[in-house]
């Protein structure tokens, strides 16, 4: 056996390492597969087609319509309307405009800015080509003059102005490009034209694909970087990039600085993020691929070569890449109508140069279309819809029913009518971004007709989106994901909401086929993964490793000297330690006694908790603290009696923590010396090895803390999520682990159990005093007062008291006779409790608590106290029936069995929305502590919005699901399974306290189960630490059981 398990163990392990490496490689390939994507929904952009309410396309047409006479104009502008282009990109040469230094004339560009505004074109003007009088590289403040000579003259009829173009090659700055100076001349331009136009927007002087990383050019990437460095990034709106295919088509995705293709604009696209600009679009205003037909004029290209039918395939292949992955993407221009006319200033005769060489022609010299002019036509005409990227919510795309008002902040809903609002989209997913806040409003959404798929569904049917927070957050809500890839159709009807402007934006994605490919990939290696960690967890304890102890006692004996003697120094450190603290520091409290040591602990925790004095309340923490350290059977009983108290926190160093927290920590160290302490005098098997209930138990103890760690790493609200997983999860579970490893007598462990009811009847002592005394009391439905003690709610009065009740029951019943005079008086103080644990209980008018926590609780002991005692039990939920008929007349019980009105419709209505959560997050959950937010902002049914803020599902099977998905339930069955098989054989010991002990125990369990049908049951402090101190309970009595035969 130990020899097939070191074979298995080998192959858990070669697999655990294919694995690694092969997901470590899929990662790489879903990196380069995915550069430019965007994940999720994307965020506004400026400057792309969604950003303004008016839609408009991002098609634009590069055209030399400066160099035009007013007929070959009037032709130009009509092929470019008739291609459906929203965009025209043209050049206002100041070497034209100003030939003679002082001198401009504006005939030219008059009559060319006055067509395109005729024709309801936008305009993209590039301001360039400095005249020979002012020389190469051009004089920046002459160059600034000009510019905004540019915008004073046509603020009316332009927007963005681009400064420059090709400014990263040597060509266009004088024989060698500087981006210093031309962010000098930037910024200066940028200024005057903003002066003379405050609507403007500056485009970045589009850069050039090249792989030259200076001193003559500069690659795209290369030259924004010094452009940041050089304070450049006030100064300009839209950077412009040139992302030609050259041999390559658009699906091309390598992004390599080394390499000349389409997907090059994702280089600028990061360098923008790089530096915290992810909001500036990335304009594509010169793209296209070479054609050169044998009879076309000119030059050879020097950017590719691809033939008529593949150049328009690829251009229309990269204008739907753009829409459907790049939504930081806005115009893109294509180049070009015709190149700039043979002779007309600026054309170039040498050179070799996109923008003048035929073979990127959409025309051909005889005024002809060519095969990418009508490609691109039909492109440009199929019917308006949004696609990937984020749109105001007032967009011209949205159709509006009702009295709606809109602007910039998007759509507000009117007060009366009917209001409904629907948005043609293409992608696979869509979102609504929603202003939430303080008011009753909800939103219902149809996805091509059908309730969308990605929201909660009301008890009809319908799909909602919720309205209601009280942080008054702006969220974006998924209303659609995964859907088939093409045009979709999404509906909104508003119900209430008026004035509050709830709506903001909408969200599109389309999630490429090689994503989707991407994360199976994952799951194969994470399967693989998976069969290996079995077969490592399964082969581990059976190999024989007393071959590798022996391997390394050799490596001991190998090592240098010093080695040893500092590994030796460490350990007799811990052991001296040790030593005194048992026999020195646990010498000073025994020479007190228990009582006396108990009462000076008392002592110390009141005037730590309550002294007004800092020093003295620090004085007295220190020795509660030293305390509990030297004896952590006494920090144990201390934390549970500390655990009720945790809405009344205390302050220390800035930060608030509950009184059983503060206490718990020192224990918890004084624990882990002693654990220390026991492994270096080798006594550790001995003393402290656990039993087999408590290793069993303790299993499912540690997958809960592992699986809450996480469910809370997963949580949207992280900082909540993580406070409840310390609190709720982790501190119970390591109170659990001293409970069930700490060495204790017989005696300190009832110590613990009394600290228990303590804790208890001080809760109810205190309720009652409020309720009889000082009036502090809870007004419920028909005036009934309810009592509620420390807690902001009777409900946890009723749990709290339901948990100790059994206990108090089995051990004043079933406990005697004692055979020793503590046991004796344990009975008397407990039959003592139940009267005022009893009346808190009752007077709680907890229905969870009396209806179903405590007849469980009843019922669970008669049934396993034996055959006699059923018929009592029998007996006493017969009585506990009719008892129940008079509180059937008080309102606040009336309503029970009524499911369309009141508190147990809501209920109803709060479970259906549990279940729709989990439905939603059956992996992780919403994490700890994250219920709250989740359902108050998307789950609250819209019939039960009278209360949005509720931190559980009142049940504690959901609650579970919920907060730690569906593995987090099984977890908890897990726990319920193994308790109740190592706690109902402990029904027929021998030893009547104990069995008084695992009745109570097991009856208590039974209240958890039957009031936590209706409440809170686990994930409150005290009621998490009662919990850890049940398991406990079983596990203390099982292992020292005897084996009895099956």
């Amino acid at each position: 056996m130990a020899r097939n398990a070191g074979y298995i163990l080998w192959v858990g392990l070669a697999l655990l390492v294919v694995a690694a490496l092969g997901a470590g490689a899929w990662a790489a390939e879903a990196r380069f597969l995915q550069r430019g994507l965007v994940a999720g929904f994307p965020e506004h952009v400026a400057d792309t087609p969604g950003a303004d309410g008016a839609f408009v396309s991002r098609l634009c047409v590069n055209a030399p319509l400066d160099a035009y006479d007013a007929e070959q104009l009037t032709w130009a502008l009509g092929r470019i309307e008739d291609l459906g282009a929203a965009w025209v990109r043209v050049h206002i040469r100041w070497a034209d405009v100003e030939a003679v230094e002082g001198v401009r004339s504006w005939d030219a560009v008059d009559r060319m800015v006055a067509g395109v505004v005729a024709r309801g074109l936008g305009m993209v003007v590039v301001l360039d080509s400095a005249p020979e009088w002012d020389g190469a590289p051009p004089d920046p403040a002459a160059f600034a003059d000009f510019a905004g000579d540019v915008a004073a003259r046509y603020a009316d009829a332009i927007t963005y102005y681009q400064i420059w173009h090709n400014p990263n090659l040597g060509d266009s700055w004088g024989g060698a490009a500087n981006p210093f100076g031309y962010a000098d001349l930037l910024a200066r331009a940028a200024q005057t034209i903003r002066g003379a136009d405050p609507g403007a927007r500056i485009v970045l002087g589009s850069l050039a694909p090249t792989v030259e990383r200076g001193e003559r050019n500069y690659a795209e990437d290369v030259f924004l970087e010094m452009l940041y460095a050089a304070g450049a990034a006030p100064y300009f709106d839209v950077v412009a990039a040139q992302p030609y295919g050259f041999e390559t088509g658009p699906e091309d995705r390598r992004v390599d600085p080394a390499v000349l293709n389409f997907s090059r604009a994702i280089l600028v696209r990061e360098s923008l993020v790089a530096h915290g600009e992810g909001h500036k679009a990335v304009w594509a205003t010169n793209f296209g691929w070479n054609s050169m037909r044998a009879d076309l004029p000119g030059l050879a290209s020097i950017w590719g070569e691809v033939d008529e039918t593949a150049q328009a395939q690829f251009t229309v292949g990269a204008l739907e890449r753009a829409e459907q992955e790049w939504p930081w993407m806005g115009l893109m221009c294509v180049n070009g109508l015709q190149p700039r006319p043979e002779g007309a200033s600026g054309a170039r005769a040498s050179v070799p140069d996109a923008r003048e060489s035929w073979g990127f022609a959409m025309i051909d010299p005889e005024g002809e279309p060519r095969p990418v002019y009508g490609a691109v036509q039909s492109w440009a005409r199929r019917p308006a819809a949004a696609t990937t990227g984020a749109y105001r919510a007032d967009t011209d795309l949205a159709v509006f029913e009702g009295s709606w008002s809109l602007g910039p902040q998007g759509a507000d809903i009117g007060e009366f009518g009917d209001h409904r609002v629907t948005l043609a989209f293409e992608g696979t997913g869509v979102a609504l971004t929603v202003r939430r806040g303080p008011y009753r409003a909800f939103l219902y959404v149809m996805v091509d007709g059908e309730p969308a798929p990605a929201l909660p569904r009301d008890r009809e049917g319908r799909a909602y989106v919720v309205l209601y927070d009280p942080l008054a957050a702006v969220a974006t809500v998924p209303l659609a994901e995964g859907l088939a890839a093409g045009r979709h159709t999404v509906t909104v009807e508003a119900e209430r909401g008026w004035g509050q402007w709830a709506l903001a934006d909408w969200r599109v994605t389309t999630a490429p086929a090689h994503v989707a490919r991407t994360r199976s990939g994952f799951v194969v290696w994470g399967l693989i993964a998976a069969v290996g960690l079995v077969a490592v967890g399964w082969a581990a304890p059976r190999v024989a490793w007393g071959r590798w102890k022996d391997r390394a006692l050799g490596a001991w004996a190998g090592m240098a000297a010093w080695v040893r003697l500092a590994v030796s120094v460490g350990a007799s450190a811990v052991t001296l330690f040790a030593a005194w603290q048992t026999l020195v520091g646990g010498s000073l409290f025994r020479r007190l006694g228990d009582q006396g040591e108990i009462l000076v602990l008392a002592l110390a925790t009141g005037v730590f908790r309550y002294s007004p004095w800092v020093l003295l309340s620090l004085g007295a923490g220190l020795v509660m603290a030293a305390i509990v350290f030297v004896d952590p059977s006494l920090g144990l009983a201390l934390t549970m009696v500390a655990a009720p108290l945790y809405l009344h926190p205390m302050s220390l160093f800035g930060k608030s923590f509950s009184l059983a927290e503060l206490v718990l920590l020192p224990t918890l160290l004084g624990w882990a010396v002693r654990w220390a302490a026991e492994m270096a005098r080798g006594r550790h098997h001995r003393r402290m090895a656990l039993g087999p209930a408590a290793r069993a138990l303790g299993w499912p103890v540690l997958a809960l803390v592992g699986w809450s760690v996480a469910s809370a790493l997963g949580a949207q609200h992280g900082r909540e999520a993580l406070r409840e997983l310390r609190l709720v999860i982790l501190e119970p579970a390591l109170f659990f682990a001293a409970l069930v490893t700490l060495s204790m007598s017989n005696r300190e462990r009832w110590r613990v159990v009394d600290a228990f009811v303590v804790s208890a009847v001080g809760v109810a002592l205190v309720g009652l005093v409020q309720y009889f005394v000082l009036g502090d009391v809870i007004t419920a439905e028909g005036g009934v007062l309810r009592l509620r003690s420390i807690y902001g709610s009777p409900n946890n009065v009723g749990l709290m008291m339901g948990r100790v009740l059994p206990v108090l029951l089995a051990i004043v019943v079933w406990g005697g006779p004692a055979r020793s005079r503590g046991q004796r008086a344990r009975r008397w103080v407990y039959g003592l409790a139940v009267l005022p644990v009893a009346l808190a209980l009752g007077l709680s008018l907890s229905r969870g608590a009396i209806v179903l926590g405590v007849p469980a609780a009843v019922v669970a002991l008669g049934l396993l106290a034996g055959r006699r005692w059923r018929t009592a039990t029998l007996i006493a939920v017969g009585l506990g029936l009719l008892a129940l008929i008079p509180l059937l007349r008080l309102p606040r019980f009336a309503g029970l069995v009524d499911l369309s009105q009141g508190t147990t419709s809501f209920r109803v209505a709060l479970w259906h929305s549990s279940i729709e959560m989990v439905g939603d997050h059956p992996l992780l959950g919403v994490g700890p502590d994250n219920f709250l937010y989740a359902y108050r902002t998307r789950y609250v049914l819209p019939t039960a919005w009278e209360e949005f803020n509720l931190s559980h599902p009142h049940n504690v099977v959901l609650d579970f699901a919920a907060r730690l998905g569906l593995p987090g339930l099984a977890i908890f069955l897990w726990l319920q399974m193994v308790f109740w098989r190592r706690a109902v054989p402990l029904r027929t010991l021998d030893d009547k306290g104990r069995r008084a002990l695992a009745l109570g125990a097991m009856a208590s369990m039974a209240n958890f189960l039957g009031h936590g049908l209706v409440d809170a049951a686990y994930f409150v402090i005290d009621l998490a630490f009662v919990f850890m101190l049940t398991l406990a309970t079983v596990a203390w009595l099982a292992d020292r059981a005897p084996e009895r035969p099956s």
